[in-house]
C-alpha cells in the first residue's frame, strides 16, 4: 500500500495581497519547505496540486505536480486539487493506496498526523481531522478508491471538503492538539501569530 501526500497549494492569497502563500517565510523558512519537511516522514510519495506548477515545487526530490481538476477552466478550491490528486494516485498506485491532504500554508501540523488518522479512520473510507472547535477539512486520509464518488460530487456542484466527506463516509477524528497546530496563514495577523508560535517552539 503506497501513501501520497498531497499538498494543496491552489490558494490565490488575496488577503496577503495576492502573494504566493508558499513563499511566505516564518521564523526565516518559507511555508513550502516548512510543510514538505514535516510530511516526507509520512509518506512515500508526494504531490503538489495548484492550477500552474509552482517554481518552488523543483527544489523538492520527487515531488510531482498535478493540477487542479477545473471545469470550464475556473479553480473550485481544494475540491478540484482532491480530486486530480487521488485520479492521480488511483492511476499510478492503484486502489488500495492512500492520500494524506495539508495545505501548504499551515507550518505546525503534527508529526503524527498520518498515524493518528489512520488509526482513527478504522474501516472508513476517509478520515478528517476534528479539533475541539472545529472541524480541519484541509487535513485529511483519503482512499484513492474514491476518486469516482469525489469526481460525482464535483459534477453535482458538492465542492466542500466537509459535504465531499460526508457523501463518502468520512470519519472524523479527535486530535487533543491546540489551534495553533493546524494554523492556516490567511491574513497577516496569521502570520504574526505564526511567528509568535515558531519562537515558542525553538525556545521549548
Amino acid at each position: 500500500m503506497t501513501v501520497m501526500g498531497c499538498l494543496f497549494a491552489g490558494g490565490a492569497g488575496r488577503r496577503l495581497g495576492g502573494v504566493e502563500k508558499a513563499l511566505i517565510e516564518v521564523s526565516g523558512s518559507p511555508l513550502w519547505k516548512r510543510a514538505t519537511h514535516r510530511i516526507t516522514p509520512m509518506v512515500d510519495q508526494m504531490v503538489v496540486t495548484g492550477p500552474t506548477a509552482p517554481e518552488w515545487s523543483e527544489a523538492v526530490p520527487g515531488l510531482v505536480f498535478v493540477q487542479d481538476f477545473q471545469p470550464n477552466g475556473e479553480p473550485i478550491g481544494p475540491a478540484g486539487g482532491l480530486l486530480a490528486a487521488l485520479e492521480h494516485c488511483l492511476r499510478e498506485k492503484g486502489p488500495e493506496s492512500l492520500l494524506l491532504t495539508v495545505p501548504i500554508d499551515a507550518p505546525f501540523f503534527p508529526v503524527d498526523l498520518f498515524a493518528q488518522l489512520s488509526t482513527g479512520r478504522g474501516n472508513a473510507r476517509a478520515a478528517l481531522v476534528e479539533t475541539e472547535f472545529r472541524l480541519q477539512p484541509t487535513f485529511g486520509l483519503w482512499s484513492c478508491a474514491l476518486a469516482p464518488d469525489v469526481r460525482s460530487c464535483v459534477k453535482q456542484g458538492k465542492l466542500a471538503l466537509h459535504a465531499i466527506a460526508d457523501h463518502v463516509g468520512a470519519v472524523k477524528v479527535r486530535f487533543q492538539a491546540e489551534d495553533e497546530a493546524f494554523l492556516n496563514i490567511n491574513t497577516p495577523e496569521d502570520i504574526q501569530r505564526a511567528e509568535a508560535v515558531a519562537t515558542l517552539l525553538e525556545q521549548s
